[in-house]
């Protein structure tokens, strides 16, 4: 097997474009470095019997659970140095930078909206929403307080079917965009049927981890409100 678009884009995705061990940038859009790319999808376990970590039973190895992204001076070093770099070990690097990555997002979402007021588009056609949530690099939602379980499963089937196409959208044919753009179109119709309005933006941020560094990332903001909700302001 191979390791497939999808579990490559998941994998880039968690890993911020950095180096799991020294968080050094992968990829860089620079006119100076020419898109440079120093980044490589490492297996923790090796498929093949001499190689570094191997072991039997594995049922894919190009498995995102056994992928960790590393710089190319860092795969080597993993792989000659095995009694160091062990299995165990390996999986707590990858752990424990995903989780940095994730939370230095979610601290930078949740200053930018500490520091100004939101002021989003409603979203009218599957087209217009598809291009929102279409290959970002996170999603940020948020939906008005309802005591309804049925129309909360609803919400939740709503943003979670987003979440889907955001995560698939790049990979799409664009035969395939326009039918997910029509999808959603049916999509926005059962929200208005059943009292809700879409409102959303795609933008670029500038992420700030923890060790200094920083990143520009393309966030999607959705948010469904109630037609009747205080909030919504009409022009």
């Amino acid at each position: 097997m191979a390791i497939t678009d999808k579990t490559r884009k998941k994998l880039w995705a968690k890993s911020g474009n950095r180096c799991a061990i020294c968080k050094n940038e992968l990829f860089s859009n620079s006119k100076m470095e020419e898109g440079a790319n120093i980044g490589e999808e490492c297996h923790i376990i090796s498929s093949k019997v001499n190689g570094p970590r191997y072991k039997i039973g594995i049922h894919d190895y190009d498995d995102y659970d056994n992928l960790i992204l590393l710089c190319r001076n860092h795969h080597k070093i993993i792989d000659e140095l095995t009694d160091t770099y062990t299995e165990e070990v390996l999986r707590y690097f990858k752990q424990n930078h995903e989780n940095f990555v994730n939370s230095s997002i979610k601290d930078a979402l949740e200053n930018d909206d500490k520091n100004k007021p939101k002021f989003l588009t409603k979203i009218t056609s599957g087209k217009e929403l598809f291009r929102i949530v279409s290959g970002a690099h996170a999603l940020k939602s948020d939906y008005d307080e309802i005591d309804n379980k049925e129309k909360i499963d609803f919400i939740a089937s709503v943003l979670q079917t987003l979440q889907d196409w955001g995560d698939i959208g790049n990979e799409l044919e664009t035969y395939d965009q326009v039918q997910a753009g029509f999808a959603l179109n049916d999509l926005i119709k059962e929200l208005d049927e059943n009292g809700f309005f879409i409102f959303g933006e795609r933008k670029l941020q500038r992420i700030k981890y923890s060790n200094g560094d920083k990143d520009n990332w393309e966030i999607a903001t959705i948010i469904i409100k109630c037609k009747d909700s205080s909030e919504i302001i009409f022009k």
